[in-house]
């Protein structure tokens, strides 16, 4: 029985050295490094790879961009399918979430910019313009080979100067970004960038039309049952598809965007929270500060006391800090 026993945990520790062992295989970290205001990541995964349920930066910019295989990416209420050599700016305050599209490999290299890190960049120039750059929530081109390779270019020495550290990197690093965000806009002139990453699948169209329908009514008493209704669905079938093509549930979809107005009111307004529950669209203010709780992991009054005195006198139209 002892020697049953110990084959049995010896067999279990051999499996949880294997899982990890597996897991760290399925996702390989090529290189990452950081200053304050620029984070810069490589990742190659080899799994059903999906990000977390509620995934908005306040205060960064992100530029993504896929060496290998295909993703989806719902951004704001739209979707996109990536391929090799998709190149994506998201503006900040933001949803964004990327899911499985065919196959599971990829790889990607990220960038996350802070809003001042990258005003200081634009102000070398009276050329561009954060609010003009980026007019919607993100733009997404489509390059060719050679566009890859030069893209692909400065992403690496962005990582290699962020990992050397030499003298002159912070500059040399300053002036990658600001390569990378010209050529962009360059890029953008040319043609109508978005357009060619769109799906055409009809149900991602459908999903599209439901997302807005959120985005632009979640501060009314909206639930699942409601919308299925003004779609003329099935809410079982609604939740189903929803969740497949966004990642998101409705009802966790819903909440981001409550919470996403909540933030902004916190900020820059001077309602009280009770107030703010209401417009946010929530009925009961002990629920609103739950949910607020999860997704900040502070409660309202918190957050207006850490985010109040970073955000006067910075006043952006439409943002947040």
């Amino acid at each position: 029985m002892l020697c049953g026993y110990l084959g049995g945990a010896l067999r279990g520790l051999c499996g949880c050295f294997w899982n990890v062992f597996k897991g760290a295989a399925m996702q390989n970290i090529l290189f990452e490094g950081s200053i304050k205001g620029l984070y810069i990541s490589r990742i190659v995964r080899d799994f059903e790879y999906t990000m977390s349920d509620v995934h908005i930066h306040y205060n960064d910019y992100e530029v993504y961009y896929l060496l290998e295989g295909e993703r989806r990416y719902f951004i704001g209420t739209k979707i996109y399918h990536l391929k090799q050599g998709s190149l994506v700016f998201i503006r900040r305050n933001v949803i964004h979430k990327t899911a499985l599209s065919r196959e599971a490999h990829h790889d990607r290299i990220l960038l996350e910019i802070s809003h001042s890190y990258l005003e200081s960049v634009f102000a070398a120039t009276d050329e561009l313009s954060l609010p003009e750059y980026f007019r919607d929530d993100c733009i997404v081109l489509s390059l060719d080979s050679s566009e890859q390779e030069f893209v692909k270019g400065l992403l690496l020495e962005t990582g290699r100067e962020l990992k050397a550290k030499d003298c002159g990197f912070r500059l040399l690093v300053q002036s990658l970004v600001a390569e990378l965000f010209v050529f962009a806009k360059r890029w953008e002139n040319k043609a109508n960038s978005a357009a060619s990453s769109r799906t055409d699948d009809p149900r991602h169209r459908q999903i599209e039309q439901i997302a807005c329908y959120i985005a632009d009514n979640c501060c009314s008493p909206l639930s699942l049952s409601s919308i299925a209704e003004h779609f003329y669905m099935n809410k079982c079938y609604l939740s189903r598809i929803f969740k497949e093509v966004t990642g998101f549930t409705v009802t966790g979809y819903l909440h981001a965007r409550r919470i996403q107005k909540a933030r902004t009111l916190l900020v820059q307004g001077s309602m009280n929270i009770s107030e703010i529950s209401e417009a946010a669209g929530y009925e009961n203010l002990t629920y609103f500060e739950r949910v607020f709780r999860k997704h900040t992991g502070m409660s309202p009054l918190e957050y207006r006391k850490v985010h109040i005195k970073n955000a006067r006198g910075r006043r952006i139209s439409g943002d947040i800090f």
